[in-house]
């Protein structure tokens, strides 16, 4: 039998290396009166087991089919296409509207064109507001958390670039009057679009990308930061449905940094490249086996979407709705938690750099204490209660945790108590968002 035995010196050595690692562990996780618990975080909110998002362009939505499809996806409402699904769905919006075409095309079954999309203004007007009143609702509600650019600029000619400096300037200031803050930025269209930024190369087809050279009349990635803007889709399709992290880090042109995040959008067959992100087509991106792969390998997944890129009379039709509410039966079982894609990608950020410490009280309970999200690219800021709302961790005994923001105690009424889950492990959790299923159609201004 071999035996390792420790002489004096090596007895010393083993001491002194034991209490370094307690050294470290005390550093990372706090002092404790006594033996520190184990505490892990929890790859998602409780009970569930993966995250999904649609991030949906607004290209081709009127203002009447962006109500009807979100009163279907959002609310429990009696719609055409049946009882509402109740989901957290989030959305897009143009500021402007500066397309052309080879030839007419209609947005919907009524034969309107491009010039009925929902946008800010009417084309590139800032004197004349068109659809503001909606999309300053519509953001209120939730529904919008997105800018698709700054609008639709692709033309025909993709050597016009139309979208200047000065038309940027121009929608922040009107955005920072109404109080519309969104954060995240999704490129759109063909290489007349040149504000769009992210991916930009000399040897691809992102050549064309010009909105984070801050020597081009395009530029404006200074605004985008100044308005805090934390995520870009940097016209990269993905064809993975699921990611283990949905974010990753981007430099732009300008030395700044914001986080790229990975989005669905097409098949790889053997025929080529299979683009699913329309309505049509969410039978082939929502199906059985991916969600439940989604769900065995614990991932994030953002699909691509164009809810509003049909012309029938509704945007979604019997094949495409089963898997709508498949998708809901998956959340309503507590396996996919279905969330608008700003709280998917925060959720994201605050789990991978929340820093916290743990700690026993004098009375025998554990202390789990949250102090800050130490984002790489954005610097370290103090947690607030909606940044890691979610947030769940593995614990012994979840009625004998205590959870603090800083110094101060969590609110009763924001803690969740979890029985042990599909790991045979308790946990305790900050309460994600209250479900919201109010019908914001039912209140929204009229259309101008």
């Amino acid at each position: 039998m071999n035996r390792t035995v420790l002489t004096r010196p090596g007895i010393i050595m083993a001491l002194l290396l034991s209490a370094m690692i307690g050294i470290i562990f005390f550093i990372k996780n706090g002092f404790s009166a006594s033996s520190v618990p184990q505490v892990q975080m929890r790859p998602f909110p409780y009970p569930y087991q993966a995250m999904l998002s649609f991030a949906s362009d607004i290209d081709g939505t009127t203002p009447e089919e962006f109500a009807q499809y979100h009163q279907f996806l959002n609310t429990k409402s009696h719609t055409p296409m049946g009882t509402g699904l109740g989901l957290d769905v989030g959305d897009s919006f143009w500021m402007y509207m500066d397309t052309n075409s080879s030839h007419p095309y209609y947005v919907d079954n009524q034969k309107h064109t491009s010039n009925a999309i929902m946008t800010y203004f009417t084309g590139t007007d800032r004197t004349k507001k068109k659809d503001a009143a909606l999309i300053n609702h519509y953001y209120r509600a939730g529904w919008i958390d997105s800018m698709h650019g700054y609008g639709d600029f692709s033309r025909v000619n993709r050597n016009e670039g139309l979208c200047t400096r000065d038309l940027a300037i121009a929608a922040w200031d009107h955005l920072n009057q109404d109080g519309i803050h969104p954060d995240i930025w999704i490129n759109h269209g063909n290489e007349a679009n040149r504000e769009n930024f992210g991916a930009y190369s000399p040897f691809s087809f992102t050549a064309y990308q010009q909105g984070d050279n801050k020597y081009s009349p395009y530029y404006h990635t200074d605004l985008i930061r100044k308005n805090d803007v934390h995520f870009v889709w940097n016209s990269r399709g993905d064809a993975a449905f699921g990611e283990k992290n949905a974010i990753f880090p981007i430099r732009l042109r300008d030395g700044q940094n914001i986080w790229g995040f990975h989005r669905y959008a097409f098949d790889r067959t053997k025929h080529g490249v299979n683009w699913t992100w329309g309505p049509k087509a969410l039978y082939m991106q929502l199906t059985p086996k991916r969600l439940d792969e989604l769900v065995a390998r614990h991932e994030y997944s953002i699909i691509a979407q164009h809810f509003g890129g049909g012309n029938g009379p509704y945007p979604f039709d019997n094949k495409n709705i089963q898997p709508l509410r498949m998708l809901a039966h998956y959340q309503d079982s507590g396996r996919i938690l279905v969330a608008r894609t700003s709280r998917l990608l925060h959720y994201n950020v605050a789990h991978n750099f929340l820093t916290y410490s743990v700690t026993t009280t004098q009375e025998g309970k554990t202390k789990i204490q949250l102090h800050s999200i130490k984002d790489p690219l954005f610097g370290s800021r103090p947690v607030t209660i909606n940044d890691v709302r979610g947030i769940t961790f593995y614990v012994a005994d979840p009625h004998k945790v205590e959870l603090f923001i800083g110094e101060h105690g969590l609110d009763p009424k924001d803690v969740q108590y979890n029985p042990p889950d599909q790991t045979g492990k308790r946990s305790i959790s900050i309460k994600w968002f209250a479900p919201d299923t109010f019908d914001y159609t039912k209140t929204a201004p009229q259309a101008l």
